[in-house]
């Protein structure tokens, strides 16, 4: 008698349970009309990318870079890889529209730097661009780390359907923001 009381309550909070595609975690992971604003960011990509070492210096080039992007996880991210001139992978980057808090987020790893860049949105995203932000301990251009706490703004602009540019805005503490890193996508698929 106390099993079929057990199996009768049991078989209760089952049914009582939402199903996985009534769950808020289901409804908010699922990509909204948010998500449509990656949709022109997938495709094959040549990149022209220029950074400037410091707010008053001359930009140098790093040529013959392209880039690889496309949506993933049924549209929800935007995954990108940044391939350098002789074919090896610069930058992994993935970004997302996160329902639930209301914003973007970004997060990189790359060749340059020894950790992940994190960068969240403020959900101020326009149809032609969208800045994010985020923080980072710089390990600098020397022999030695430098250890320098610097803010970051992450820009993504669209220009049109076959180009965008991302630029990479620096401030150290007590200092001016100057832009560091500007890459131009021209769609080549």
């Amino acid at each position: 008698m106390r099993l079929h009381h057990l199996g009768l309550a049991l078989a209760l909070v089952f049914s009582a349970s939402p199903t996985l595609s009534e769950t808020a975690s289901d409804r908010l992971a699922a990509p909204g009309p948010e998500h449509a604003w990656m949709d022109p960011l997938a495709g094959r990509w040549d990149v022209a990318m220029r950074v400037w070492p410091g707010p008053q210096g001359e930009p140098f080039e790093i040529p013959g870079m392209t880039a690889e992007r496309e949506l993933v996880l049924g549209g929800r991210y935007l995954r990108e890889i940044l391939i350098s001139g002789d074919g090896t992978a610069m930058r992994e980057a993935t970004m997302g529209y996160n329902r639930l808090d209301g914003r973007f987020e970004l997060v990189t790893v790359d060749s340059f730097e020894p950790g992940q860049m994190v960068y969240i949105g403020r959900g101020d995203a326009t149809a032609d661009g969208i800045s994010m932000y985020g923080e980072s301990t710089e390990a600098g251009m020397g022999a030695e780390p430098t250890g320098r706490k610097r803010d970051l703004r992450f820009e993504f602009v669209i220009e049109n359907k076959d180009a965008n540019v991302q630029r990479i805005h620096v401030r150290y503490p007590g200092g001016e923001e100057y832009l560091f890193v500007e890459q131009r996508f021209t769609r080549t698929k």
